[in-house]
């Protein structure tokens, strides 16, 4: 809609289609969506930014991995890492590690599809909750070769270095 130009690539919007049609025209179901988020600039998820540089909310990790962005699938399936969810709203973190099949693209895909990705402390917050406030970071990557006993050790270091035991979400 011409309307919403000034929007495009930076809104983020909630709409279930229960319909189970195919939408035409969206001004038929404009009323049912809601904004989530609107980004400051135009988010691209065509460019992987470098490992470095991830720093995402749940709404772009979900554009990510539901488009099945190959850029981004080919970066974060081959490492396994460490990385870091971020409450926005409280401020609590939670550590965790990828090294399963598809490392981290398939350690992030669980939290597409769930929120919690298993974790028993996130299980407890709603998932609109965690749709609005999580923001996904990569502290550190390994080679997919790299055994698994290395990347424990490295995520319980990080835990301990950023006490996510004490005040965050990490529960082990």
């Amino acid at each position: 809609m011409e309307k919403f130009t000034k929007f495009f690539g930076r809104v983020i919007v909630n709409f279930h289609n229960t319909s189970q049609n195919l939408i035409r025209r969206p001004e038929t179901v404009i009323d049912a969506m809601e904004v989530v988020e609107i980004l400051s600039n135009n988010f691209s998820d065509r460019d992987f930014p470098g490992y470095a540089n991830v720093t995402i909310t749940w709404s772009q990790l979900h554009q990510i991995i539901s488009r099945n962005n190959r850029e981004w699938r080919t970066a974060l399936q081959n490492q396994k890492g460490i990385y870091l969810i971020t409450d926005t709203h409280s401020g609590k973190q939670y550590v965790g590690s990828a090294y399963g099949e598809e490392m981290i693209w398939g350690r992030w895909q669980a939290y597409v599809l769930t929120g919690h990705g298993g974790n028993e402390a996130l299980k407890k917050l709603p998932f609109e909750y965690i749709k609005q406030h999580f923001q996904y970071s990569i502290l550190e990557i390994a080679d997919g070769k790299s055994p698994d006993q290395y990347i424990f050790e490295r995520e319980n270091w990080w835990k301990r270095a950023l006490l996510t035991r004490n005040f965050g979400y990490n529960m082990n």
